[in-house]
């Protein structure tokens, strides 16, 4: 795929989960999504630079941790300035801003970000200081990288020069080119000869002297090993800061960042994965390293203060209170790309040590369609377990079926060939209708063996008829997004008899630095002692499971556990209900739901780290019933807003009555109705006969839950 060159200071240190520098060393490496999207959609060179040049910037600013996050966090921001060109790119409009639109809002952006570190220069008829940092921090050894905001107030173009004027401070030096009414930012390559220098002094190109403070930390080496509760060396999660204010990455590790575009309350945190151990230069002073490792260990941290020259060995061991995998509980994501946007950066050797670092037994990779059609990570595709798969840890390339406008994207799972058409609606491409419908490309996945899944669900998407008509297990209730919606759209489809097990998906992409942690929402599934990824399918099938953020689960009615179902002759029922949660995030309440109705509430312990229940249920009809846990955000819970856990339910039937309520079958009618107007509106078919038979499809899955509403009592 052809590259677009931006013209950008980027973050120069190898990019690397271990091997990975040998890919990509001489590239780029874009943290965020924004210049894949600007260089898709945009068209336009200046906007790409404008756009990428801003979001690059602003959330490399996030290495320091008294950057005021909020005005840095702009990626969502800037992806709806791409809207609209993502709108002509999909031939649903041809407005797009004007360029002076474009300049205005990246000025307004840039002018509103707030660093220490950060110096701002306005360049016109004269080069001024606009604001000046608190001491810049200079590294004692090697280079550091400052941030420099560059506006041009003035009415024409210019070219800035800097230079550096101090002998004992260099200065890479670096040429801009603005517009007028044009901002940019960039980073200074700046090292110190000694540790005498107080101020960086450089010259602008009409000669203007520029002085700002410095300060020159001395600097030691911190070398730390990772140990399991076994004693042996084990990959983990790690946020380093140091006494800079700042977090530290070693050379050799990708520094990642926490996402924020769904709304996270604690996006914009800096990390990396390590194998098991690393060192790297720190400034001397306190110093805090924290660990996380999945939600079975305790997540670690230790404080402690760095010397001013010399080195200092720190070994942090987990603990693991608890294993779910003794009690025959194995997680998985099930929505997982390895790379996106044609930039293959990450290998599954990589893939595996970020699979170890989370504790994540099985994270399901799905190939799927870059924007122009080649298959991303189609070479990794084999229709079985990767041969990098171990005991407990099993690597699977499955497939993304992406239908753009109309029916959404469903996940393939334990696939053993590849569906084609493997993507319909992509303008530009050789699929740019959409036909066929999602329906029959399940129908091929089914035949193999496969679940098919729709992954991050919208209300009106294809998958109420593709599950009415049984092609379709369920939709993943845990993911990028809104639990609350989805968790609700789940409960109505169980409303309906629809047998749909609980799943989870962080749609993840591992080559962005900037998204979505893998395995930070999961579905555990019950498969017994052993491990085995077909086991692990089948007990995904049938339900037994239960999705979560940080909360382990225990659950059983009557003694039958997720999945399970008992039955009785007639009358009502009484059940008796045990549930357990524990967490190393503070829960709230832990609560027992039927038919989507919360019925019993126990609060959590007075750390939130325990909650039980044992209560008893009078079940009159037939119904479902699982547990859920809800807690308050935590910057432990990455992905999400909020605490989540539940359970898949256990079935209880009177007699042979289904489980039918007609409010909840007539949404769904109504759903798809909607669906129907999109595609009467949006869908693109080659010819009438195309489009037809597509709504002849999804009137049969509507008359489904018409049946539904004749036949239900309640």
């Amino acid at each position: 795929m052809k590259r677009t060159s931006f013209n950008k200071v980027l973050l120069v240190a190898a990019f690397s989960l271990i091997s990975v520098v040998s890919l990509r060393s001489h590239h780029e490496i874009w943290n965020t999504i924004v210049p894949f999207t600007t260089r898709d959609f945009v068209g336009d060179q200046t906007v790409i630079h404008q756009l990428s040049d801003l979001a690059e910037f602003s959330i490399r600013l996030l290495q320091w941790t008294d950057t005021d996050r909020d005005a840095a966090l702009m990626q969502r921001r800037i992806r709806g300035q791409i809207g609209p060109y993502y709108q002509r790119w999909a031939g649903m409009s041809d407005k797009t801003p004007t360029m002076e639109e474009i300049f205005e809002f990246t000025r307004e952006s840039y002018s509103a970000l707030d660093c220490p570190q950060l110096i701002k220069l306005e360049v016109g008829n004269q080069a001024q200081l606009l604001k000046s940092p608190k001491p810049v921090e200079l590294m004692g050894l090697g280079s550091t990288s400052v941030p420099i905001m560059l506006q041009n107030s003035g009415s024409e173009g210019v070219k800035i020069e800097l230079r550096s004027l101090s002998e004992d401070v260099e200065i890479e030096p670096m040429t801009v080119r603005l517009n007028a009414g044009e901002s940019a930012g960039r980073f200074l390559i700046v090292s110190a000869a000694g540790y005498q220098a107080d101020s960086i002094r450089f010259s602008v190109t009409d000669n203007t002297e520029i002085s700002v403070p410095a300060r020159v930390r001395k600097m030691s080496r911190l070398k730390v090993r990772v140990l399991d509760e076994k004693g042996s060396e084990t990959p983990a999660r790690i946020y380093l800061t140091g006494s800079d204010a700042r977090r530290h990455t070693p050379l050799e590790a990708l520094p990642r960042i926490t996402n924020a575009d769904y709304g996270q309350p604690y996006g914009g945190e800096y990390y990396f994965y390590t194998e098991g151990r690393f060192n790297l230069p720190l400034p001397g002073g306190e110093t805090l390293l924290e660990v996380v490792k999945g939600l079975e260990y305790a997540p670690a941290e230790k404080r402690f203060q760095m010397p001013e020259s010399g080195e200092k060995e720190v070994v942090i061991q987990l603990k693991r209170p608890y294993n779910m995998g003794a009690k025959g509980w194995f997680s998985g994501d099930i929505h997982i790309h390895a790379n996106l946007f044609g930039d293959v950066l990450m290998r599954l050797e990589d893939v595996m040590r970020i699979t170890k670092a989370e504790d994540l037994n099985i994270p399901h990779l799905l190939a799927c369609n870059d924007t122009d059609g080649p298959i991303t990570d189609l070479k990794y595709f084999s229709g079985k377990p990767d041969r990098l798969s171990e005991e407990n840890y099993i690597i699977y390339v499955n497939q993304e079926m992406r239908n753009l406008r109309v029916y959404g994207h469903m996940a393939f799972l334990n696939l053993k060939e590849f569906v084609h058409p493997s993507y319909t609606g992509w303008p530009r491409t050789e699929q740019p209708y959409d036909y066929p419908p999602n329906y029959e490309l399940a129908v091929a996945a089914k035949k193999q063996g496969a679940a098919v899944t729709y992954v991050h669900p919208g209300a009106t998407q294809e998958y109420p008829v593709d599950i009415a008509l049984g092609v379709a297990e369920t939709i993943d209730v845990m993911c990028q997004g809104d639990e609350e919606r989805n968790t609700a759209d789940w409960y109505r489809l169980l409303n309906c008899g629809f047998r749909c097990g609980i799943s989870a998906g962080t749609d993840c992409f591992l080559n962005v630095p900037y998204h979505l942690l893998a395995g930070a929402g999961r579905v555990y599934v019950q498969t017994g002692p052993k491990l085995t990824y077909q086991g692990w399918i089948d007990a995904y099938r049938e339900g037994k499971s239960f999705a979560s953020n940080a909360p382990l689960l225990e659950f059983s009615v009557d003694g039958k556990g997720a999945g399970e179902e008992i039955r009785w002759t007639s009358g009502s029922r009484k059940v008796r209900v045990e549930a357990r949660a524990v967490s190393h995030v503070p829960m709230k309440s832990l609560e027992v739901v039927v038919n989507g109705q919360p019925v019993f509430t126990q609060k959590a312990s007075a750390d939130g780290k325990t909650a039980q229940l044992s209560q008893e249920v009078e079940l009159t009809d037939s119904s479902w019933v699982a547990v859920r846990v809800r807690g308050d955000a935590h910057r432990m819970v990455p992905n999400d807003k909020t605490l989540y856990a539940h359970t898949s339910p256990v079935y209880c039937y009177r007699a042979d009555r289904p489980i039918h309520f007609r409010e909840d079958a007539q949404y769904f009618i109504e759903k798809i109705d909607v669906l129907l107007g999109n595609l009467q509106s949006n869908g693109l078919f080659k010819d009438a006969a195309q489009r037809q038979e597509v709504v002849d499809l999804f009137h049969k899955g509507q008359n489904v839950y018409r049946k539904i509403v004749e036949e239900a009592e309640r």
